[in-house]
């Protein structure tokens, strides 16, 4: 049983995490195109890692453990994707990014 933080709580944890999807997304497709620009790949990744952090503590904070895996997901396949950086790999993170957006609505 998921237990859900009623009211104006939820709402707002609900919008941290669609802001740090968007926030993650964004770097994600910058990243993807700065292969020759180590320094900014880098600036992403922080990007990247501190909205990850953002959607985990938002997800811990509704107690929301569908969202919780969510992320999970999306850490693992990112992790993934910066060590085989394919489109396969991509497309995964796409498809998480899209799930936690949905699911966080």
């Amino acid at each position: 049983m998921e237990i859900q933080k009623s009211g104006d709580d939820s709402a707002t944890y609900r919008k941290e995490i669609q802001e740090g999807v968007q926030t993650f997304e964004k770097s994600f497709k910058g990243m993807k195109g700065t292969k020759d620009f180590p320094e900014k790949k880098l600036e992403y990744e922080k990007a990247m890692g501190e909205s990850m952090q953002a959607i985990q503590d938002a997800a811990s904070a509704l107690m929301n453990k569908s969202l919780i895996q969510m992320k999970d997901q999306l850490s693992k396949d990112y992790q993934n994707y910066l060590g085989n950086p394919t489109s396969q790999n991509a497309n995964k993170v796409e498809k998480d990014l899209s799930s936690l957006r949905e699911s966080s609505r």
